[in-house]
């Protein structure tokens, strides 16, 4: 994971790369973060020789640097988690498509011989296809979750 610094907009960017490759970053605006974190509201400077401005700035980058090193192992970790889960959900998009090809056909002229047989249309079909692909809960059955659906819609 890599910081990029970007004093103009008050933000910190953290890279994350996977492999060495970047996939992405976490951008965290310090101007609106730091409120959240800085609860001394207007306290002074804790000697009368430093100069507060100064002191905020080295404050603020110190603390920023620091929930930056903190951060890290938990995105890393997290990161970890959900990209098996990413994985996972692949593998259960690509089992119920195959599952709705033996139910339904593979070739767009099955699909339109079901759409016809059926007397729907294809975007019913379609829409239907997306609803029952991205739905949480399994179908043991999805040629008969069609018929159901035609159902509900009348």
């Amino acid at each position: 994971m890599r910081e990029i610094h970007r004093r103009e907009s008050g933000a910190v960017r953290v890279v994350v790369e996977v492999d060495g490759k970047p996939v992405g970053f976490l951008e965290l605006d310090v101007d609106r973060l730091w409120p959240l974190i800085n609860h001394r509201a207007q306290d002074g400077v804790p000697v009368e020789w430093m100069d507060r401005s100064k002191f905020d700035t080295v404050l603020r980058a110190a603390v920023a640097k620091r929930l930056i090193g903190r951060l890290a192992p938990h995105l890393y970790s997290t990161l970890g988690d959900e990209i098996v889960k990413a994985e996972l959900d692949i593998e259960g998009f690509t089992l119920k498509a195959e599952a709705a090809a033996q139910a339904f056909g593979k070739t767009k002229a099955d699909i339109e011989k079901l759409v016809a047989d059926s007397g729907r249309t294809p975007a019913d079909f379609y829409a239907f296809f997306w609803e029952y692909l991205l739905d949480d809960r399994d179908v043991a059955d999805v040629k008969k979750e069609w018929k159901a659906a035609r159902n509900r819609h009348q």
